[in-house]
């Protein structure tokens, strides 16, 4: 199904029948190996202890996201350590899904591999930021553009870097990209402990929000949400997908697997009874914090919901934040 027929089916089925589980984000982490170990990641997204699953059993897994989820974002790990990555974007790349690819860069400087890429996805999500080694990144960002690429800089805020935010956000803009400021999270068992203050954070996104507009990716619903101005309904629509297609539910931090979208449909899977026992403890604790969910959640509120879909929406078609 064409992926904007599947957003128009998504709020029909949400919004109006109330059938709230339904899901329209999947990040598709396709590898836990990567070529950094930030010290906010949580080590198993990066020391490749994750089981990976080979091309022809992704490919599964994306049959068996086409039918609800409208954006599929493949991320890792570092998504281009694998060498069948242009093979998987193509593959997904068909117009059920509004495609993204998240890096860290360091296949970037290939010329021969930015030209395929920007054939095979319709955005692409740069993290850059004092923790990926990278910020000079920024300097030359405008460069993508000979490439035809829309990009989306993710940079990640902790405690020690949200007072240098509003340099890369005008460096940012100054390309016509856009950039989502998301919050180091602290896992349970996490050493260093990076999130930042929630009021600084808050207050941090307020002023950008205010300044720089639909630059900054964060929208008004998640920036209030971080001071509990929250939908009536809490959930989220957003999933993880492992590298060998488990489906932890209903996050990566508090859920656990309920199959297998290698070898089961996400509806069969949404629909079971543990799913739905799981759903009762959406938005416990550590995932209140986690930048899909909150932003997600926001999406119970019209007003939220129509502000996102305007600026993504001139995004998408423009080019242009």
């Amino acid at each position: 199904m064409n992926r904007n027929l599947k957003a128009i089916r998504w709020f029909i089925n949400t919004q109006l029948l109330g059938k709230w589980y339904n899901v329209a984000y999947a990040t598709f982490k396709v590898t836990s190996k990567c070529n950094l170990r930030c010290t906010f990641c949580n080590p198993a997204y990066y020391s490749g202890t994750l089981e990976e699953a080979n091309t022809e059993q992704l490919k599964r897994v994306i049959d068996n996201l086409r039918s609800s989820v409208v954006v599929l974002s493949f991320e890792g790990g570092e998504p281009t350590s694998r060498p069948d990555i242009l093979d998987l974007l193509q593959y997904a790349h068909d117009g059920s899904f509004y495609v993204m690819l998240t890096t860290n860069g360091y296949k970037l400087g290939d010329p021969d591999f930015l030209s395929k890429l920007a054939d095979r996805i319709d955005f692409l999500h740069y993290s850059i930021d004092e923790y990926h080694w990278n910020v000079k990144a920024f300097d030359n960002l405008c460069r993508f553009r000979d490439y035809g690429l829309k990009v989306n800089v993710q940079t990640v805020v902790t405690k020690y870097n949200i007072n240098t935010l509003e340099d890369k956000v005008r460096k940012v803009r100054e390309c016509g990209y856009k950039i989502l400021l998301m919050p180091a999270v602290d896992y349970p068992d996490s050493r260093v402990k990076l999130a930042p203050d929630r009021e600084q954070y808050y207050q941090v996104l307020s002023y950008l929000k205010s300044k720089y507009g639909s630059t900054l990716n964060n929208s008004w619903g998640f920036i209030r949400a971080l001071r509990g101005e929250l939908p009536k309904k809490l959930t989220s629509y957003a999933i993880t997908v492992y590298p060998n297609g488990d489906l932890p539910y209903p996050d990566d931090i508090n859920g656990e697997i309920i199959g297998n979208l290698a070898r089961n449909s996400l509806e069969d899977l949404l629909s079971s009874r543990r799913a739905e026992e799981l759903r009762k403890k959406m938005l416990e604790n550590a995932a209140k914090y986690e930048y899909l969910h909150l932003q997600t959640a926001s999406f119970n509120n019209l007003k939220d919901l129509a502000e996102y879909v305007r600026e993504m929406g001139k995004w998408a078609f423009t080019g242009h934040a």
